[in-house]
């Protein structure tokens, strides 16, 4: 708990999917509750799965073109709420090789209101530790921010 701010079992469920034995998702998202009181899953179109009838390579485009989509659209409140996204990027390195690595993109768009932006900042580690989150992290106020990983994973820029 960080800031007063509980951390909903469900997020424990879904990070346990996402992160061992099933690894159904491509892509898992937590944020704020509207009573700023815990941190839960986001709904269901934030859950990106695994899309096994296509190549991984290119379920990790398709995956990412969504959840970039899913962040910028719908009503100015979903837009300008932040966000803790896990995402799984399988990818081709430079040298050929064929890999994957989770990612922690702590989303905190510049259109989030003053409080909204805090509770996130302050409630960010209470997430990592309860969860024991491993991942890369990388802060993202833009959509740019989010589309570059995946080119910065090839080129092995990001660690």
């Amino acid at each position: 708990m960080a800031s007063g701010i509980a951390i909903d079992e469900a997020c424990k469920k879904v990070f346990m999917e996402f992160n061992t034995g099933s690894k159904i998702y491509r892509c898992i998202t937590f944020r704020v509750s509207t009573n700023n009181k815990m941190v839960i899953c986001e709904e269901d179109t934030f859950m990106i799965k695994k899309d096994s009838e296509i190549c991984q390579k290119e379920d990790t485009k398709n995956a990412l073109k969504a959840i970039s989509k899913l962040l910028v659209e719908g009503d100015a409140a979903s837009n300008a709420s932040p966000r803790w996204v896990l995402f799984n990027f399988e990818f081709t390195t430079d040298d050929g090789r064929d890999t994957d690595k989770s990612i922690f993109i702590k989303w905190c768009p510049e259109s989030a209101k003053v409080k909204a932006r805090m509770v996130f900042t302050t409630s960010t580690k209470g997430l990592v530790d309860d969860l024991k989150i491993s991942a890369t992290a990388i802060q993202a106020d833009c959509i740019e921010e989010i589309q570059e990983i995946l080119p910065k994973l090839q080129n092995g820029q990001l660690k």
